[in-house]
């Protein structure tokens, strides 16, 4: 994943802000347990976001214990444990998408990049054959990602919403397996808890490529790298308003599907992450547009 989707820690309290830490660090430990030490450097905030709501829809709470942590050991820290597979499918998303990723750098990257590439290669692959085992329909459901937006990039006709869908779909696909796996807290059906936050899930996953795309725009103009709002003959006085519309419609859409939710243990994490964070992250890289049209 991208690293867009995060707490800002200024605006929670600070016992929101060690419950969030707690499933962080939580993570962090699945990936070591479940794959291998070094596993933990694929560590995403975006894969937080997941476990989070893999916890926050669980009939029980998580439990925090304290430890310490494996890269400073002189470092005390708290974390999550749960009965659910919440951590589980989270680590394993991170190490799907870690390697489809580094396919998807393989192929746009420089010659001398791809070499570095190819060496850590064998790790990831490793760690990807033993998620899919556990969860193929996860795997599946990246690589697909993966195929769909290669074909998306190559197609001279492709517009946003068709290169924006695919990474849309993948964490849509991916939320609504949480049902299926986890024994729900929430009064709704199964089915419409799969629903809505599989539809939560389709407008933040098109959120995350939208803002890396923006993020990316000027790096992909000097690179002559494919980007969704390349694909628009727009000019520099309607290109920064077209990116704050898609992405406001976007995130606001993926509130409203949450706010079909009953309320759970985590919602002013949630809230945090959706009204503050991502909007501050989306101001912060629109404003270098406009303060470049400013300039001219």
């Amino acid at each position: 994943m991208f690293g867009y989707v995060k707490v800002d820690q200024a605006n929670l309290l600070g016992k929101e802000y060690e419950a969030y830490k707690g499933v962080y660090c939580a993570l962090c430990k699945q990936l070591g347990k479940d794959y291998s030490l070094f596993a933990r450097f694929i560590l995403s905030y975006d894969c937080t976001f997941y476990a989070l709501l893999a916890l926050d829809l669980a009939d029980k709470p998580p439990c925090y214990k304290q430890g310490r942590c494996r890269f400073n050991p002189l470092k005390k820290c708290s974390y999550a444990e749960t009965e659910t597979k919440a951590l589980q499918l989270a680590a394993a998303l991170s190490v799907i998408s870690a390697y489809y990723k580094l396919l998807d750098n393989l192929a746009d990257s420089p010659w001398y990049k791809r070499i570095v590439y190819r060496l850590i290669q064998p790790f990831f692959s490793r760690w990807r054959k033993k998620a899919a085992k556990r969860y193929p329909m996860m795997d599946a459901s990246v690589e697909n990602m993966l195929e769909r937006q290669f074909a998306a990039e190559k197609d001279e006709n492709c517009v946003l919403d068709q290169a924006a869908e695919p990474t849309a779909l993948m964490l849509k696909e991916a939320c609504e397996l949480l049902p299926d796996l986890i024994p729900l807290r929430i009064n709704l059906e199964p089915a419409m808890t799969k629903r809505i936050i599989g539809t939560m899930g389709y407008y933040l996953g098109r959120w995350i490529y939208l803002i890396d795309a923006a993020d990316d725009y000027e790096k992909d103009i000097r690179r002559h790298g494919f980007n969704p709002f390349l694909l628009n003959e727009l000019s520099k006085e309607t290109l920064t308003d077209y990116m704050e519309q898609t992405l406001n419609t976007a995130l606001s859409e993926a509130l409203l599907s949450y706010g079909l939710l009953e309320k759970g243990r985590f919602d002013p994490i949630f809230m945090n992450v959706l009204c503050v964070s991502c909007v501050k992250i989306q101001n912060n890289i629109l404003s270098r547009y406009r303060d470049n049209d400013k300039e001219r």
